[in-house]
């Protein structure tokens, strides 16, 4: 099973216009070989790794990571990432966005000149920040502004970082036919698209597609493109008021009752038990230590992060 145990705080709704602004946050213990995506996020997102090790896949790389490493998913960026089998880890994330947050990104922070990641020796004091998140989940105007300024305090955290030039992970060999392929499941999943559909638009066979692709990213074409549905399907699933019927077809299935099996198949809940499961999990005022132990006793779900 794929899965993780989480504790996390979502903002539905914003009452303030600022020029950076929380989204949501949380902790994660992963199970062996848990996965997220591929999916594409609207906004920033930081993992800091706290343990164990995993793989982290964008653009044309892929990271090996582990406890101390931090990795950034920037907007409209495709990522995939994997738990290792025999060591989980577990992380802390927090998602923003904001008309400076760009800019501090890409000037101030680790992840300046196009970087995906960077090892840091101050987790505890991001995961101070971002377990303090987790206190402030009533909703509540004074919440929200607070909120935003753990946002600006975590970045300017970032910005303090010592960090070497990193160079960017090796491309993976024959990764252009890949990557389009991938950008074209990614820009066209909504439309009721197959494999065989991605083929014909790039003009190849389909088996050498699905080679070639299963080769650079560990998995078919039609795995991707099911988990890019599902994925979307989960947000919506989360974050809108829409009927089953109707986010089935958003994310390119034609018949609910498809949809429905797919989903069951992906995440081990039916699309309205995930939507019930998945409700802003709201905590009292608690610390790290009590987190771990509402995670440890939570029921095991996927694809919250």
């Amino acid at each position: 099973m794929i899965v993780e145990k989480s504790i996390y705080n979502l903002v539905d709704t914003h009452t303030f216009q600022a020029s950076i602004f929380y989204i949501f946050s949380g902790i994660s213990q992963t199970l062996p070989f848990h996965t997220f995506g591929p999916a594409k996020r609207h906004d920033f997102i930081i993992h800091f790794v706290l343990s164990g090790q995993g793989l982290f896949f964008v653009k044309d790389h892929q990271f090996q990571l582990k406890a101390g490493d931090a990795f950034l998913i920037r907007p409209q960026e495709t990522s995939f990432y994997q738990s290792d089998i025999k060591n989980p880890w577990s992380y802390a994330w927090i998602s923003f966005n904001g008309d400076q947050a760009a800019q501090i990104i890409e000037e101030l922070s680790p992840f300046k000149n196009h970087q995906q990641v960077f090892h840091t020796s101050n987790n505890d004091q991001y995961l101070n920040l971002i377990t303090e998140t987790l206190n402030l989940s009533d909703a509540s105007p004074q919440s929200e502004l607070q909120l935003n300024l753990i946002v600006n305090q975590l970045l300017l955290q970032l910005s303090k970082e010592n960090v070497p030039h990193q160079a960017p992970a090796p491309a993976f060999k024959g990764s252009r036919l890949a990557r389009l392929a991938r950008e074209y499941i990614d820009n066209h999943y909504e439309q009721g698209i197959s494999v065989s559909d991605v083929a014909h638009a790039l003009n190849i066979d389909r088996s050498y597609l699905s080679r070639v692709f299963t080769n650079n990213f560990s998995m078919s074409p039609k795995a991707w493109l099911i988990g890019v549905r599902i994925n979307k399907a989960s947000e919506l699933l989360q974050s809108q008021q829409l009927t089953v019927e109707k986010i089935a077809e958003m994310v390119g299935f034609n018949n609910v009752a498809v949809f429905s099996r797919a989903f069951l198949k992906m995440t081990d809940e039916t699309p309205s038990q995930y939507r019930k499961q998945h409700k802003r999990l709201r905590t009292t005022q608690v610390n790290f230590s009590e987190i771990q132990n509402l995670i440890n006793t939570a029921k095991p779900v996927r694809r919250t992060t």
